[in-house]
């Protein structure tokens, strides 16, 4: 309830929240925001949603695999992994990976103050000489010889919806009356207008009318802060979205943003904030543009199934001796019903020497 009032306070003190305000409200405001409180559940079991290394282990030997690679052609002494969660795929990385490859620091940029607190209760659990590389950082200063980890961290980037209607773009916003919540619309800025004609030039088609989808504005921050603050790096980022082409499809009317509490979808959400998850698939191609602006290199862009198959995740799945656990892992990490192939893996790097290949199938053409 107190994150309701204070919504409602900001509601009625501007007049209406835009939607990326309001999503940074509901999933990150200091003890209330969804990621900032122990409603979020952290055990696979019960939780609101599971990422890659909480499916296994295997996941995270897979991206030490892909570590090891990088590092026979590109000096990387440094690890930073952004939103760490539960603290998994660090656990398991500086648990498995050998003494002669051990990064000197593994830092981790988390933005919530609760994760801190139950990732550093799980990295406690190694080695104090394993533990004691992991340190947690608010931002990038002065780190250089970089491995970057984003692991399902664009998707909870606050965005801003948009809807065509009447032949006229409006942003949706977030208003209230009588005491309750509702969602309207308000004339799009210049800003906002230039992005969706260009979004429909790129396109090539002129987005329909009734037509929701979203822009996210703070990709460009997010991706510039670290382009110009780090030298030396590969930059992997997992997760699930689409081509520019395929996230603005006329069939998507409805655009990409999900809620989901205890890992069942919700349909309001503006009832209950801070106790439920928001996110909203990637838009790659966006992500790409920024990258070529500061003239940093795709290497690469796949799908999950392909890069975790290049990293040799059958050969390593026999390390799970139960089979039926076993076929159950590889199912959920690699089949196209579940994240194989609505995960995509997107991997920049600054600089990369010629002879450094993934034989993944690679769909950069896409975007």
């Amino acid at each position: 309830m107190e994150l309701l009032r204070k919504i409602h306070a900001k509601a009625k003190q501007d007049g209406y929240l835009t939607f990326d305000e309001y999503m940074e409200m509901c999933l990150y405001y200091p003890g209330l925001g969804y990621y900032n409180n122990q409603s979020i559940s952290l055990n696979p079991k019960n939780a609101d949603f599971i990422t890659g290394p909480e499916v296994s282990f295997l996941y995270t030997e897979s991206m030490i695999q892909f570590y090891l690679r990088c590092k026979a052609h590109k000096k990387l002494d440094n690890i930073i992994e952004f939103g760490a969660g539960s603290g998994e795929l660090c656990y398991n990385f500086l648990k498995n990976i050998s003494d002669k490859d051990f990064p000197k620091k593994y830092y981790i940029l988390e933005k919530s103050k609760y994760l801190i607190e139950q990732q550093k209760i799980k990295i406690a659990r190694l080695p104090k000489k394993y533990s004691d590389v992991v340190e947690w950082i608010d931002k990038i200063e002065n780190i250089d010889n970089v491995f970057l980890i984003a692991n399902e961290v664009l998707d909870a980037l606050p965005a801003k919806l948009f809807l065509k209607k009447e032949n006229k773009f409006y942003e949706k916003v977030v208003k209230i009356k009588n005491n309750e919540l509702f969602f309207s619309t308000i004339d799009c800025d210049d800003l906002s207008k230039d992005k969706i004609l260009n979004i429909e030039k790129r396109i090539g088609l002129e987005i329909p009318n009734n037509y929701s989808f979203e822009i996210n504005f703070m990709y460009e921050k997010f991706f510039s802060d670290i382009f110009s603050n780090i030298e030396n790096f590969v930059f992997i980022i997992i997760d699930y979205g689409y081509s520019e082409k395929e996230f603005y499809h006329a069939d998507r009317n409805s655009g990409t943003i999900q809620y989901y509490k205890k890992n069942t979808k919700i349909i309001s959400p503006l009832t209950q904030q801070g106790t439920f998850d928001i996110s909203i698939s990637v838009d790659f191609s966006s992500v790409k543009r920024i990258a070529e602006r500061h003239t940093i290199k795709l290497l690469t862009y796949t799908t999950q199934t392909q890069f975790l198959l290049n990293m040799g995740i059958l050969e390593n799945s026999y390390k799970v001796k139960n089979e039926f656990e076993r076929n159950n892992i590889l199912k959920n990490l690699l089949f196209p019903t579940d994240m194989g192939e609505n995960f995509k893996i997107m991997i920049f790097c600054d600089d990369m020497h010629s002879n450094f290949e993934l034989q993944s199938k690679d769909y950069r053409h896409k975007l």
